[in-house]
This record gives structure tokens, C-alpha cells and sequence, in this order.
């Protein structure tokens, strides 16, 4: 098959268990054609009510743990059963390519099944012949969850498995421009989880506001950008809502003069072009020690040379298509600009001739700091390289922005790879790697690339109210 060769009809609304016609649709466009893919069904103001009515109503759900891990214990199945099914949608809807659509799926199946297999942390300050003092993790309630368009699957497992594991339910809304691989997993799902307990509810930034000032709506998260995540917690602010922000990355890679060029280029390269650069902690700006640039941007330039850039179901193919026209016209305004700056493109720089959003994976030098490509989270296939003479001054460098998601240091010494890394004003750093992220690793920005952590222990806080139990155990009767 090929990218062309398929319309999707038929998706319903998941409503507190109940699979419905939406009240109006939006045209979802196949990236790869720029073609109808979709009438993805779209939720009404009426419909949100009602699911989180159903939502605020459950009870039994979260005093029942067994419940729950059987729960995420079967959609972590239903999905493994279904991820060709799934992948497919998912690779038409934004364009990945087939392989990596699959791992995806995968992935988030992997997500559900480890909260099914792990317990809410209980620390136990003060046990002794006195007193027990313990901290215990309590639903918050209502979770409206925020999708957005880039990795769907993932991104809303992600935020669905600790959320059912510590007891809330979830009203979701996913992006309007990626929702049909979230409504296949709520019609696939549908029987798996009880009633009430999840609703996925497309729709637009009205919906989505709705669903953030929604007074039954406890806790709001939300992965997305700085500026609708500044928004989000405005309109949350009254009723002082929970809030799990994931936001921007402008990701900074330091590369020392000791790296080895050949082993480090085809990673370097992966950590910026993966997914064609459509990830928050991918690689968005990489600093090379002057004395290596010149090797490293030829080294880099072979690897992209060998990348291959087409329709997603040619097992042939590294790259498809960016997921939507409003992210390609981002991308070649920001390699424009670059470029009318006095950029250099040392690789790409130019759309494919072909119907879809083809952007090449682009290596673009001679730019500054200044310069919106470096300034900018550019979330696609395009990254700035520049150089550097000390290692002050390429963390200086990597600090001096409004974002903190991620960084990494590349390098043949481990040891001084490290106390560089640590200096990096970010949630999470590597070390010759970049963007590894698992179930039980935190991760979550600093700045103003968001609040709170996902994943791991820490990761049950952001879904947690935190209730301190104290009690006096009785004294012992004094003989007489």
C-alpha cells in the first residue's frame, strides 16, 4: 500500500463508555497528499458536560487498585493485539513512517502496562512506639488531558496511566489536526473500561477552554506549546487547578573537541531528525567545539545524504512527510529567514517537488544567536550548528533562552561529559545520547517549558493531592 490509498470513515466519540456520533466534524487532511484523509467527529460543549457529569459520578474506581491495574492491565493488551490497526491511522494521520508509527503503539502499550505493575509510592516519615506519620498519594478527581498532534499515542497513555493508577478518571481532548488513532483506541478500549472513567472528546481551542474552567474538572494536563500553556493556566487559576504543563523544548547539544566524529554523528543526527524533528526533547540547536565544526558538519551532512524521504509505507523511507501543512510553512519560513540572514545550508533547504508536507532534513551554518532558527523552537527537520571556542561559553550559550526541556554533551570522557551536562538549565540532560525517555524516568521542563513531572515515582505527585496521616499510638498502662 501507499499513503494515498486510504480514506478513514465511521470514528465515534468515547462518552463515559458509550461510542457516539460527534455534534459537527473537521476535515483531517492525510500529510502526505495534502488530500481528505478524514470527517473526524468533534465533541459539543453539551457532550463535555455530560463526560465529566459521568467522570465526577465514578466512586467505586478509586478506592479499587485491583480494578484499575486490571484495567490498564487489558488496554496495554488491546492495544499490543491492535498496533498494526493502529499504526496504520496513526501513519496516515501524521505521517510517520510505518516502522516508527508501530514503535509508537508499542510504546504506549508498554506505558499502561508499567503503572499496571507499579504502586503509588506511601513514604512512611515516623513509625515508632509514639506516633505512624505517612504521606499518602489521593485522587484528585477529574483530569482533563490535553493531547497534542505529534505523538498522540504516546503522549496520551503517558498521561492516562498514572492518572488511572492513582485513582482519577480522565476526560481527554485531542488535537483536532491528530484524532483519529486516539478515537480508534476509545472504540477499541470501550468494553476494557469501566463507565465514566474515560471519555476521548475531539475538538478545538473553545472545547479546550471549556474543558480547562470546567469547575468538576480538578486537574488540567496539558503537553503542547509555551503560549497555550501559559493560557491554560490562566483560565485554571480561579479554581486553583492541579496542573501538569509540558511544554516547549529549544533542546541544545554540546559537542566537546575530544568527541569522536564518526560515533557521534549518525546519533547527533538521529537526536535532531528523529520523527523529522517533531519532538519536544529532540535536538534544536547544536554547539560544535571550533576546532571539530568543519568535520562534524561534513560528517553530519554524509549521514543526511543517505536519509531517504518519502511516502511512509515504503519500508525504504526514514523520513515522511511533516504532520501538517500550519508546521511545514513554519519550518521553510524559519530555513528562509536563516537563510536571507546569511545562513548557510549545507544540506537540504528546499521542499520536495510532490504533493505533501516533504521537508529534507535541513544543516544550516553561519547563523547567530539572533537568529530566529536559533531563537525559536522550530519543531521540524531543520537544525542551526555553531560554533564554539570554550566550554563556558557554549553552556552560556545553551542556557540563554526562555525554554529548558533538554541538552546533552557529547564527548570521549564520560566523567567531564558529565559535570558539563549538570551545568545545563534543563529537566533532563544526556550524555552522548539525547531524548531517551522511559516509564520509570522523570521528565518535565524547566523555565518556561513547563511544571511538574511524568513518569517514575515523581511522576505520581503531578496526578497526587499529597494527604499527611498522623496518629498517636497508644501509650502503654503503667503497672502498678
Amino acid at each position: 500500500m501507499d499513503a494515498s490509498d486510504n480514506q478513514i470513515d465511521g470514528l465515534r466519540l468515547l462518552l463515559s463508555g458509550k461510542l457516539m456520533e460527534g455534534a459537527d466534524t473537521v476535515d483531517v487532511e492525510n500529510p502526505s497528499t495534502n488530500t481528505l484523509l478524514a470527517k473526524a467527529p468533534q465533541a459539543s460543549h453539551a457532550q463535555l458536560d455530560n463526560a465529566i457529569a459521568a467522570a465526577t459520578r465514578v466512586s467505586d474506581w478509586k478506592q479499587d487498585d485491583a480494578l484499575r491495574r486490571a484495567t490498564l492491565r487489558a488496554m496495554s493488551e488491546i492495544m499490543s493485539a491492535n498496533r498494526d490497526s493502529l499504526a496504520l491511522t496513526l501513519s496516515l494521520e501524521i505521517g510517520l513512517p510505518f516502522k516508527v508509527a508501530q514503535d509508537e503503539i508499542s510504546a504506549s502499550a508498554t506505558f499502561l502496562l508499567y503503572r499496571a505493575e507499579t504502586e503509588a509510592p506511601l513514604d512512611v516519615l515516623h513509625d515508632d512506639a509514639r506516633q505512624r506519620v505517612e504521606v499518602v498519594r489521593k485522587p484528585i478527581g477529574v483530569v482533563g488531558a490535553i493531547i497534542p498532534w505529534n505523538a498522540p499515542m504516546l503522549i496520551a497513555c503517558e498521561k492516562i496511566a498514572t492518572a488511572f493508577a492513582v485513582g482519577n478518571t480522565v476526560v481527554m481532548k485531542p488535537s483536532p489536526l491528530a484524532p483519529l488513532t486516539l478515537l480508534q483506541f476509545g472504540e477499541l478500549v470501550s468494553d476494557a473500561v469501566p463507565p465514566g472513567v474515560l471519555s476521548i472528546l475531539p475538538g478545538g481551542a473553545e472545547l479546550g477552554a471549556a474543558l480547562v474552567a470546567h469547575p468538576q474538572v480538578g486537574m488540567i494536563s496539558f503537553t503542547g506549546s509555551i503560549r497555550a500553556g501559559q493560557a491554560i493556566m490562566v483560565n485554571a487559576a480561579p479554581g486553583l487547578k492541579r496542573l501538569s504543563l509540558e511544554l516547549g523544548g529549544n533542546d541544545a547539544a554540546i559537542v566537546l573537541p575530544d568527541a569522536d566524529i564518526d560515533s557521534v554523528a549518525p546519533r547527533l543526527f538521529m537526536g535532531a531528525f528523529y520523527r523529522s524533528g517533531q519532538v519536544c526533547a529532540a535536538i534544536k540547536r547544536l554547539y560544535v567545539h571550533r576546532d571539530i565544526a568543519a568535520s562534524l558538519i561534513e560528517a553530519l551532512r554524509n549521514v543526511a545524504e543517505t536519509a531517504v524521504l518519502g511516502d511512509p509505507f515504503d519500508p525504504a523511507v526514514t523520513f515522511g512527510p511533516l504532520s501538517n501543512r500550519q508546521q511545514f510553512e513554519i519550518v521553510k519560513g524559519l530555513v528562509d529567514t536563516a537563510v536571507s540572514q546569511g545562513g548557510s545550508v549545507a544540506t537540504g533547504g528546499s521542499p520536495l517537488n510532490r504533493p505533501g508536507n516533504f521537508f529534507p532534513p535541513t544543516l544550516v551554518t553561519d547563523v547567530d544567536e539572533s537568529n530566529p532558527l536559533v531563537q525559536q523552537e522550530q519543531f521540524g527537520p531543520a537544525l542551526p550548528i555553531l560554533s564554539y571556542d570554550s566550554i563556558d561559553d557554549a553552556v552560556d550559550r545553551a542556557n540563554s533562552t526562555q525554554f529548558g526541556l533538554g541538552g546533552s554533551v557529547w564527548t570521549s570522557d564520560v566523567d567531564a561529559g558529565t559535570a558539563v551536562v549538570r551545568r545545563i538549565q534543563s529537566g533532563s540532560v544526556w550524555v552522548n545520547r539525547h531524548g531517551l525517555v522511559l516509564p520509570d524516568t522523570p521528565f518535565g521542563g524547566m523555565k518556561l517549558s513547563g511544571l511538574g513531572r511524568a513518569n517514575g515515582n515523581v511522576g505520581f505527585d503531578s496526578y497526587a493531592e499529597l494527604q499527611t496521616v498522623s496518629v498517636a499510638k497508644p501509650r502503654e498502662a503503667k503497672s502498678r
